[in-house]
């Protein structure tokens, strides 16, 4: 019997299977945005109020996004990053094997 929940997740077949790796790996990005908006917003004193207004979006879509509920799309991700003075970028994805090991 699994004693933690890490001890679950390597004897679980669901928890490894595809699908569930792959809703894993779009809640994993949306978290890591949510933590990037929030960090520079209070980074710079400012409220979700604030932030929306600057970014021209609704504060319900900029708390959204900061509980991780939505991945923003392309447009909105450039909008907040410019009301913050923030660039986007591309990084490189870990290969699954890669990730898998990591967790280890």
């Amino acid at each position: 019997m699994a004693r933690t929940l890490d001890d679950y997740l390597q004897r679980s077949k669901r928890a490894n299977s595809t699908e569930v790796s792959a809703a894993r790996a779009v809640f994993d990005q949306a978290y890591r945005i949510a933590c990037q908006v929030i960090e520079l917003r209070e980074k710079q004193n400012l409220t979700q109020v604030e932030l929306a207004e600057k970014a021209g979006v609704p504060q319900a879509q900029i708390s959204r996004i900061e509980r991780g509920v939505v991945s923003p799309t392309s447009a909105t991700l450039g909008k907040i990053a410019e009301a913050l003075g923030a660039d986007l970028r591309l990084v490189e994805r870990p290969q699954p094997s890669a990730r898998r090991r990591a967790a280890s």
